[in-house]
């Protein structure tokens, strides 16, 4: 175990909140902790002590407990000028979470994990509305419009397969015929329905992906440019390449293909991976997936090396055939017609990855 007071997170925090996401409304865990001299409530001003033009030795990683079970590991990086993402998280739990629920977290130093903070109890049945933490006075954020684009690399996502590797799978053959895209590194749904209902809500600061996936259409996003990527396997198809990952060993280490990487503080990434029982004969909605992404990077590291591959040790020990679904998204993508929304729309792009656990 590693930890000093300075990186062992404490005074844990977490309040029950939900958040509207179209017609769906998503419930989640705000959780704030003290980390070094960053306290939970440190607020807008004055910067921590130790802060240090965001050059704090604070932790980037940290594990999620929820009812006793590691749920999710957590990549934080934040902006030189905002304090405030380096001891906070939100927690999702998706549209029908229990009512109660047992959260603490440990971070990740010197490749150790700390001891844990305190536990907390959180009761959904109290749940406010989510508002976007207040920012500092001298934040110096700017909206960083140049484009993102990629896919997972490993494990290797549909449009990798078929697009990108051109995969002689009967699969993927019959999805490069029947899509009108060839671009495999913008899986995402299009600048017509983000224009009619952005996908970054300005207000309070977060992205609404959930409305965007109706149906089996999770893998092309509802995107009929990319409508191949929803064909479910069958006995003329024949199956998805599937990635064999071993789920008796210590960790995962995923990786992300980038053709365009660029860092802002709006930005996530989020994994995803289909409930227990899934048949892929099928197809492929929301509903399949667990609620809680089983990995999580907000931001992103500056140095792209670092925000290409994670290692961790919250991923499910199960054996089968899965899916794992990752959405990257944030606030870019199309300019809005009246300036409004930040100026953008904001925009994600989704991977489905097909899988055996062993």
């Amino acid at each position: 175990m590693s930890g000093s007071r300075s990186t062992t997170p404490s005074d844990l925090r977490g309040e029950g909140a939900f958040r509207d996401d179209g017609k769906h409304t998503m419930y989640g865990i705000d959780l704030r902790w003290q980390i070094g001299r960053n306290a939970p409530d440190q607020g807008a001003w004055p910067p921590p002590e130790d802060w240090n033009e965001g050059n704090a030795p604070y932790p980037h990683i940290y594990e999620v407990w929820i009812d006793d079970e590691v749920r999710q590991t957590v990549f934080l990086y934040w902006p030189a000028w905002d304090w405030t993402p380096s001891n906070s998280h939100w927690v999702d739990l998706g549209e029908d979470p229990d009512a109660v629920h047992s959260v603490k977290i440990r971070a990740k130093v010197d490749g150790q994990y700390t001891a844990f903070s305190n536990e907390v109890t959180v009761d959904l049945k109290r749940a406010a509305e989510w508002s976007g933490p207040e920012r500092p006075r001298d934040g110096l954020g700017r909206l960083d419009a140049a484009p993102r684009h990629g896919t997972m690399n490993h494990p290797r996502s549909r449009a990798a397969a078929a697009i990108r590797d051109q995969d002689p799978a009967s699969i993927c053959a019959e999805a490069r015929r029947q899509n009108t895209s060839t671009t495999w590194q913008e899986v995402l749904p299009g600048a017509e329905r983000m224009l009619a209902d952005y996908p970054w809500n300005y207000a309070n600061k977060y992205l609404e992906y959930r409305k965007f996936f109706e149906n089996g259409t999770v893998a092309s996003t509802g995107n009929p440019a990319f409508r191949g990527l929803d064909l479910a396997p069958n006995a003329s198809l024949g199956e998805w390449p599937l990635t064999e990952l071993d789920t008796s060993a210590a960790t995962q280490t995923f990786t992300y293909d980038y053709t365009a990487y660029h860092t802002n503080e709006t930005w996530s990434h989020r994994w995803f991976i289909t409930r227990p029982g899934w048949d892929p004969a099928n197809g492929l909605g929301w509903h399949d997936l667990e609620p809680i992404p089983f990995l999580v990077e907000i931001q992103g590291s500056h140095h792209e090396a670092e925000s290409s591959a994670w290692e961790f040790a919250s991923f499910p020990r199960r054996t089968g055939r899965a899916a794992i679904v990752h959405i990257w998204g944030g606030h870019g993508g199309p300019d809005t017609p009246d300036g409004g929304n930040g100026g953008k729309t904001g925009e994600f792009f989704a991977s489905t990855c097909d899988v055996m656990l062993r």
